[in-house]
């Protein structure tokens, strides 16, 4: 018994402690708000400011500090969206700059091909050219003679100027050794 006596006065004095926790005043809401406010912890600075409020209405300084609380978290939410506006500006910045940088290497890109194009064209028509030329100096060759050959009428033509030449000197011959004698012998 005389321990059911003891959680009875245990219990007892709990509860009166406890209902003189819920029971604040307007500075003790205030001392609280005014608490998370320096904390930086607006969001519950504010909740406890309007519970507050809801008891005290009427009390100044609780009303004011719930208007800075306001102020204060209006001007967070403005430099958040500012914030997210200068990131998202940063971030199209930063996609069209990469856009532009890949625009400018896909250019350079084509131009390199171009330009290879170009030089494998050029390559080519030069080769082309180049066995035409040959080809030309093939077919001259053919048409002229060597110089080591003759054509088959300057043969011609020079051997018969070697027989006309045979048959002169010949010719010459004979009337030299008729019109020469032979007498005894020289010796």
């Amino acid at each position: 018994m005389k321990k059911k006596l003891k959680l009875t006065v245990i219990f007892m004095i709990l509860s009166l402690s406890g209902s003189t926790l819920l029971a604040q005043s307007s500075d003790d809401y205030f001392h609280r708000s005014a608490g998370h406010y320096i904390g930086a912890d607006l969001p519950e600075a504010l909740r406890v400011g309007v519970l507050g409020l809801q008891k005290y209405s009427a009390d100044k300084k609780l009303n004011a500090l719930v208007e800075k609380i306001k102020e204060e978290l209006e001007k967070q939410q403005q430099q958040q969206q500012q914030q997210q506006q200068q990131q998202q500006q940063e971030q199209e910045k930063k996609e069209q700059e990469k856009q532009q940088q890949e625009q400018e290497q896909e250019q350079e890109r084509q131009e390199q091909q171009n330009k290879e194009e170009k030089e494998a064209q050029q390559q080519q028509e030069n080769q082309q050219q180049a066995q035409q030329q040959e080809e030309q100096q093939d077919d001259k060759q053919q048409e002229l003679p060597k110089p080591d050959e003759i054509s088959k009428e300057e043969a011609e033509r020079i051997l018969k100027a070697l027989q006309n030449q045979e048959q002169d000197l010949q010719k010459a011959r004979k009337k030299k050794g008729k019109g020469r004698r032979r007498t005894g012998k020289d010796w």
